[in-house]
Parts: C-alpha cells; sequence; structure tokens
C-alpha cells in the first residue's frame, strides 16, 4: 500500500513537470539588458546558446543568442555560471556584483516604469496648440517633436514603487541602469501623446470650429 502512494506521488510529479516545465529541467539566461529568460538550453557552440522557449501561445520556439549578450547562466538543478567579466577596456566598467545593480535597474525600469504622465501633458499640450493653430502643418507636426526633445532634458526620477527591492534606493550603478529604458519610454510616451494631441486638436478644430 505504502509503495502503491509512492509510486502515485512520482507520476503526479513527472506530469507536472512536464505540464510546467518550471520546476524541473528548467534553464535560466541573465541577460545583458537585466531580462531573465526561463528557456531550455539545448546546445551551446562555445559563442552562442541555442535554446528552447515557450512563446505566449504556449508553443515551443528556438532562439539563438551570443553569449556576449549574456550575463549568466544556470542550468537546471546547478549553480549560476557568471559569463560576464569587468573589462573596462571594452567599457564593462563594472564589477560582477556591480553589474547585478546596473542589470537590475535595466529590468525594473522596464518592467515598471510607465511614464504615463508624459504622454497626459504631451497630449494635452499638443492638442491645444493643434487647435489654436487650427489645420495649419507646422502647429500639427513642430510641437510633438520639441515636446520630445524636451524629454532628454529632466533626469529620470525612479520612483520607489518601481523598484523590485528597497535595496537599491539611492544606488548609483541601479540609476545608471535604470535611466536608459526609462528614457526610451519617456520619449516613446512623448511622441504617443503628441501626435495623440495633435491629430484630436486638428479633428476637434475640424468638427467644431471649421465645420
Amino acid at each position: 500500500m505504502a509503495a502503491m502512494k509512492i509510486i502515485i506521488k512520482l507520476i503526479v510529479v513527472i506530469i507536472l513537470c512536464q505540464q510546467s516545465g518550471s520546476m524541473c529541467g528548467q534553464d535560466t539566461l541573465l541577460l545583458m539588458n537585466g531580462r531573465e529568460m526561463p528557456c531550455k538550453i539545448v546546445n551551446d557552440t562555445g559563442t552562442v546558446f541555442v535554446f528552447e522557449i515557450k512563446n505566449k501561445r504556449g508553443k515551443t520556439k528556438i532562439h539563438e543568442i551570443h553569449k556576449n549578450d549574456v550575463f549568466s547562466f544556470t542550468k537546471a538543478g546547478n549553480e549560476e555560471y557568471i559569463l560576464y567579466t569587468q573589462n573596462e577596456f571594452f567599457g564593462d566598467i563594472y564589477s560582477v556584483d556591480e553589474m547585478r545593480y546596473y542589470l537590475a535597474g535595466q529590468n525594473d525600469a522596464r518592467n515598471n516604469f510607465r511614464a504615463w504622465p508624459t504622454f497626459l501633458v504631451g497630449f494635452v499640450t499638443c492638442g491645444t496648440i493643434a487647435f489654436l493653430g487650427q489645420d495649419g502643418y507646422i502647429t500639427a507636426m513642430v510641437p510633438p517633436l520639441l515636446y520630445m526633445g524636451v524629454q532628454l532634458i529632466p533626469l529620470i526620477k525612479i520612483r520607489e514603487e518601481t523598484m523590485s527591492h528597497p535595496e537599491y534606493k539611492y544606488n548609483e550603478i541601479y540609476a545608471d541602469g535604470y535611466e536608459p529604458p526609462a528614457r526610451s519610454r519617456k520619449l516613446f510616451r512623448a511622441m504617443e501623446g503628441g501626435y495623440a494631441g495633435a491629430a484630436t486638436g486638428i479633428l476637434a478644430w475640424l468638427i467644431l470650429v471649421k465645420k
């Protein structure tokens, strides 16, 4: 009876492993952009990893990635193996421990920084200018471009709620990693808000004024 229970438990574990792949046979790639990628490494050519990953539809796709783009990898059941090495000649100025902070900043910005206030301000400002400028080409196209340019000036404010761990607060290396993806998203939101506002302003003028 006891042996039967053990066999049943083993069968259940095997089924769960096959279905999820998250607890059994799961590898992990930590990329140089801070993204942690659960996958199955199927080949290592020495310079390139070939790995399997499931898309949102559950289908398995095979991809390749150069090891220069990988900070570390972890094979299922083994310890993390770090590929990154500090080399100031090639611009890799951070130590391994410092680089972890940098990658954490990149990942948190990519996952948590939204910049919706930038979108709203751009929408209202550029929409108002486009409406007052009637259907002028310059008042519709130039203000969004100028608004995007303005977003290159202010420092990126890192809100504590966007940090994955409180120890990152006031960490300059974390902030260095956080800035590039956050800046890119801020510029993108500025473009979205600016041009959406300009289009809305022109449409409002056509409907309410020109008729």
